[in-house]
């Protein structure tokens, strides 16, 4: 039987909230150009990596997940846009993404950091950079003082969750250093969970109980946005080496 999940987030272009300007203005504030060597990691059907390859001509992509239907997707895709000689896709772990040491000038992690948590994937990710090399991540945080009941309740299923303030904290404990941040605009949810409410409402009608209880989870998570998105967004984070 097929993960509920994947049937529900089947189709979608985006795994997480983003844009293409998103993305362009992380890449950009990463301060790679030229030649360089990047990994996008829990790519999911890559719309970073599209952006990347694009807006990086001389660039090399190693798109990575563990989720071979995304990166066929995204394999498609690059042909499609005449970009498939610059990229490469990889069915692996984040954790254990099989790269050498030293081979990376950048890590690109759009909404998925938090499968291994701020700490541990830079640590994990730190001797696969070349010197000089730098991650750009993006994570869900609490951008109000103080945060609506309804909203803490359906974010507690994230226990990690904090604001940019303890995000920049985690990556200093990790011994990296902030290079820049920025909250990323409403927009970018709203890319994103447009797609996402519509799937569910059509799967809806044939869906058996299991599926039932994802699309229920995404409705709510469409729902709760619209009521508080004054209490959380995405942030993106560009750091270092210390």
């Amino acid at each position: 039987m097929s993960d509920p999940i994947f049937i529900l987030h089947q189709g979608l272009l985006r795994e997480a909230p983003g844009s293409d300007a998103t993305t362009l203005r992380a890449l950009t504030l990463s301060g790679v150009r030229g030649p360089a060597r990047i990994a996008d990691m829990g790519c999911g059907p890559g719309a970073a990596t599209m952006v990347t390859l694009r807006a990086l001509p001389e660039a090399q992509v190693i798109a990575v997940d563990h989720h071979a239907p995304y990166l066929d997707t995204l394999e498609h895709r690059a042909h499609a846009a005449g970009l498939a000689r610059r990229l490469q896709t990889r069915v692996a772990d984040m954790r254990a993404p099989g790269f050498a040491n030293g081979t990376l000038d950048l890590i690109l992690c759009e909404g998925a950091m938090y499968f291994m948590g701020i700490e541990a994937g830079l640590r994990a990710w730190r001797p696969l950079l070349a010197q000089g090399g730098r991650v750009v991540f993006s994570e869900v945080v609490w951008i109000k003082r103080t945060v609506p009941e309804e909203a803490r309740l359906f974010w507690m299923e994230y226990p990690e969750m904090t604001n940019r303030d303890g995000v920049r904290a985690r990556v200093e404990a990790a011994g990296w250093r902030v290079i820049d941040d920025f909250v990323q605009p409403k927009e970018d949810w709203e890319v994103y969970l447009g797609p996402l409410g519509a799937r569910a409402d059509a799967l809806r009608p044939e869906a058996d109980e299991t599926l039932r209880g994802v699309l229920d989870g995404a409705r709510q998570e469409v729902e709760l946005f619209e009521r508080h998105s004054d209490a959380y967004a995405y942030a993106v984070f560009v750091v270092e080496p210390a």
